[in-house]
């Protein structure tokens, strides 16, 4: 199984990372402005993006909220997609520490079944939107995906 991971240095609190990945107005300021996070264990977060390519439709991403850890652990696991069959079952998992600095987040995305076109191009998205995150919390201006 594939994965992928990486870590950032964030000049915020915990809590304001944790708020930005639980929440769908934070979601929203980072990631993609199209999705809805229950927020709460047992819950649901959808998350919809363009499809790749510039095809017509709407690629989404269903996540049952595994775990939820204020300020330390956020764990989903895809229960359900359209048009993304390569992440049905993968698992991402934020964690948070405190550093004299702000928070350190070590994020992985996991159980790709194969190296192949979407995973190459989550590579590069991942990166991107963790960027993203970090530039909203730094900054109060991300760059999310917009629908």
């Amino acid at each position: 199984m594939e994965k992928i991971v990486t870590q950032l240095e964030i000049a915020a609190a915990p809590s304001e990372v944790y708020r930005a990945i639980t929440t769908t107005e934070g979601e929203r300021a980072w990631w993609t402005t199209d999705c809805e996070v229950a927020g709460q264990v047992g819950g649901q977060a959808a998350f919809r993006f363009n499809r790749m390519g510039g095809e017509p439709g709407t690629a989404e991403m269903r996540f049952r909220i595994d775990k939820l850890e204020p300020e330390r652990t956020v764990e989903w696991t895809c229960t359900a997609n359209q048009h993304n069959p390569d992440w049905q079952d993968t698992r991402v998992v934020f964690t948070l520490s405190r550093t004299a600095a702000g928070t350190r987040l070590d994020f992985a995305h996991t159980g790709w079944r194969e190296r192949n076109k979407v995973y190459d191009a989550c590579v590069g998205g991942w990166n991107h939107f963790m960027n993203s995150l970090k530039s909203y919390l730094e900054t109060g201006k991300g760059d999310p995906h917009v629908r």
